[in-house]
């Protein structure tokens, strides 16, 4: 049994509404969401990339996601299930996220 935290690694995909319109998008490992929905040429709303400014807060609907730093969304943005696209590693193969709400 690994005691290894889970980094992403194994996840291949994840899902993104954006605009009306959800894609299943490939995961690449280590990358985070944004990353991940630029090299698929979509057109996601961001600004600072670190965290600070909130553009990119979009609302988790499924799944399991690491957010390596987060100086904006309150505690109650999170318990809403708010995350940061600049941020967030999908930990699940299940991420869902929505880019409307």
């Amino acid at each position: 049994m690994s005691t290894r935290p889970p980094n992403g690694d194994d996840v291949k995909s994840f899902r993104v509404t954006l605009d009306g319109i959800e894609h299943q998008l490939d995961y690449r490992p280590g990358a985070v969401l944004l990353d991940c929905m630029i090299d698929a040429d979509l057109d996601p709303a961001f600004q600072c990339r670190e965290g600070h400014c909130g553009t990119c807060m979009v609302l988790k609907l499924a799944g399991e996601v690491e957010m390596r730093q987060n100086n904006v969304l309150s505690r109650r943005d999170l318990e809403l299930g708010y995350i940061l696209l600049c941020q967030s590693i999908p930990l699940s193969d299940d991420v869902q996220v929505d880019c409307d709400a």
